[in-house]
């Protein structure tokens, strides 16, 4: 029967349904499973994967925001926004312990560990992991990693910079799945001092906020954001907005590059228009207001809301055209959320690590699911998968 079925229709359906269909689906015949397995397949279903959010849960009341011995992460569509509860909603643990998410990209998590300063690769939605050979230089902060996409060799890569700059000749260096190895690459100029961003991925490129030392002096004062083209390897630098009395966070939002400066207790989230290379602030929040000292944002698509961390009222929704915001909840009373960040569903790292132990935890209801003729990997068969495709649709 799949020979009867129209291939572009078949791919056009497949490419819209969830990684662990496709996986069942992968075991029905040849054709399939090639199909699935094909690079060009994999690159058209992540580009139609709806956004989604993962929250990192600290274990405890203890409120160190950037890690800790036992932390576990919970799954979101962008309308199940954990504002009353967690009913329904899939929580994991992740792959290791001590781990920090650097970064997001094609449906991989790039984690850090922050004791070991291992990197490794995730893909929540399928549930495998890549722990990549050590780097020639170890960063145990995560302020000094980068993850992206190079869209001319179509290929992942991880970048390692100096956290502390490149004054005393130490060298940067990239990873690229496909070759599974390091290589150097030419430091960024002109030379900073510090790394003070995680860095943020956009159309290509990375960025950092980096800063500059007074001279005989330890006081750090802001100099630019600094760019790293994936496809080049070479450096550039954007100028900050002013006034940016401290920057250190970054973000994409309406497509397009953002910051947040602080200024006391007072904070700012600037976007930048590309066409001009101009600044404009979406969000500005009083310390005479509710919540103030914004740390990060994230854009959900659906509905140009703003997700905030916010240093007084914790992790919130805000709209920007009512100014209303929501405050979401911890999982429970003995977690804390600590951490946010996109990711998409994908079948990336299919064929590359191994897979992760599933460990789902604190699961208060299951889930209502719609009825699945696939019950199996041994039971599936060419009708039933034609029956769920078409039911499904």
């Amino acid at each position: 029967m799949l020979d009867n079925l129209c291939e572009e229709l078949m791919v056009e359906i497949l490419t819209r349904l969830p990684p662990k269909s496709l996986l069942q689906f992968r075991s029905v015949s040849k054709s399939l499973h090639s199909c699935i397995d094909s690079p060009g397949f994999i690159r058209r279903h992540t580009s139609r994967s709806p956004q989604r959010l993962a929250f990192t849960h600290l274990v405890g009341h203890n409120y160190i925001k950037e890690y800790g011995d036992d932390v576990f992460c919970t799954l979101h569509a962008e309308d199940q926004l954990p504002l009353r509860g967690y009913i329904g909603i899939t929580a994991v643990k992740f792959p290791h312990r001590n781990i920090n998410i650097v970064g997001s990209c094609n449906g991989i998590l790039c984690l850090l560990g922050c004791k070991d300063g291992v990197i490794s690769l995730w893909n929540p939605s399928i549930m495998r992991q890549l722990t990549l050979p050590d780097c020639p230089r170890r960063c145990i902060y995560g302020l000094g990693i980068g993850f992206g996409f190079d869209p001319i060799t179509d290929d992942n890569k991880i970048v390692s910079i100096p956290i502390n700059g490149n004054g005393k000749g130490e060298s940067s260096f990239v990873y690229a799945l496909k070759t599974g190895a390091w290589r150097p690459i030419v430091s960024p100029m002109p030379l900073y001092s510090k790394s003070l961003s995680r860095s943020v991925y956009l159309n290509g490129v990375l960025h950092w906020v980096v800063g500059r030392c007074f001279p005989d002096s330890e006081q750090v004062e802001v100099g630019y954001i600094m760019t790293l083209d994936l496809r080049t390897h070479v450096f550039g630098m954007i100028a900050l907005p002013k006034p940016c009395w401290e920057t250190r966070r970054l973000a994409t939002i309406q497509g397009s590059l953002a910051v947040i400066t602080i200024v006391g207790d007072d904070s700012w989230v600037w976007v930048r228009r590309d066409a001009d290379d101009s600044w404009s602030v979406v969000l500005e929040s009083r310390a005479n207001q509710v919540g103030f000292g914004v740390t990060k944002v994230l854009e959900l698509s659906n509905s140009g809301d703003l997700l905030l961390d916010d240093v007084s009222d914790g992790f919130q929704v805000y709209n920007p055209k009512t100014g209303v915001r929501s405050l979401l909840v911890d999982f429970n009373d003995t977690s804390s959320l600590v951490n946010m960040n996109m990711y998409v569903e994908s079948l990336h790292l299919l064929h590359m690590g191994t897979a992760c132990e599933i460990n789902h935890l604190f699961l208060q209801e299951k889930n209502k699911k719609k009825p699945n003729l696939v019950t199996s990997f041994k039971s599936i068969s060419e009708n039933d998968c034609l029956d769920y495709l078409f039911q499904y649709f």
